[in-house]
């Protein structure tokens, strides 16, 4: 009987081990079984998360370049992948935000500026007593 440590291949982390000319790293789309409904939410939630509106998202169907993606849009439809965005957004919102940039002032303002706290020499402690 062979040993457990004889029939797996020995763990070698990626960023350690040699490029080889016939392993380009690239990473393939693999499609599993799975509920496509659960997949657009998904999709649909993280773009939303990020600030991406409806039609940014449904963009992202009619990109040949993301397979699962476009072919979700062929088999349902604009009209149906639409209505699966808009469910999600209804259910989580969207996040929104605003970025303001600040200008620096065209002057250079000196960055410290010393406040002095000491008395009038012409005060004393216990005058007018």
């Amino acid at each position: 009987m062979e040993s457990s440590a004889e029939r797996f291949v020995p763990k070698v982390h990626p960023a350690s081990r040699e490029v080889m000319a016939d392993d380009p790293m690239t990473l393939c789309a693999t499609p599993v079984a799975g509920d496509p409904d659960l997949l657009i939410r998904a999709v649909v939630q993280e773009y939303a998360w990020m600030g991406w509106n409806a039609e940014q998202i449904a963009a992202l169907f009619r990109d040949p370049f993301y397979p699962m993606l476009h072919g979700l849009w062929r088999v349902l439809g604009e009209a149906g992948v639409r209505e699966r965005i808009d469910a999600v957004f209804h259910r989580n919102g969207v996040f929104r935000f605003r970025s303001t940039v600040h200008e620096e002032p065209g002057e250079a303002a000196p960055e410290l500026i010393q406040i002095g706290l000491g008395r009038p020499q012409e005060v004393r402690h216990g005058d007018g007593l």
